[in-house]
């Protein structure tokens, strides 16, 4: 693994097969903040598809909730996972490099 200062988690995430790229988002409403960590998979999640992979959503699940447990539970509030192609075609993934995805464009 490389450490380019991204959160333990982002890191072990990111080495799961069909794990395409990690990032966080934050929304904040009045004074209150939630971090959702969004992981971007090159499978399909639709659990009927052949070309869905259980193992990895539960490893990712896994990871996630592990690592909340010993690490950050009060900083990251939910997992979300969103296939590649789905993110593209609203937007989110348009221009975005896996060295930086925190220069990702903001959909309406």
């Amino acid at each position: 693994m490389s450490h380019q200062g991204k959160a333990m988690v982002r890191e072990l995430i990111e080495d799961i097969d069909g794990v395409s790229q990690t990032w966080f988002e934050l929304e904040i409403e009045g004074s209150s903040r939630k971090k959702t960590l969004v992981v971007e998979v090159s499978f399909d999640l639709d659990p009927n598809s052949a070309h869905h992979l259980r193992a990895a959503c539960d490893d990712i699940e896994h990871t996630f909730n592990s690592i909340l447990r010993e690490e950050n539970g009060d900083r990251v509030a939910k997992l979300r996972i969103v296939n590649r192609s789905r993110s593209a075609d609203t937007g989110a993934g348009q221009g975005a490099r896996k060295s930086a995805p925190h220069e990702r464009p903001q959909t309406n």
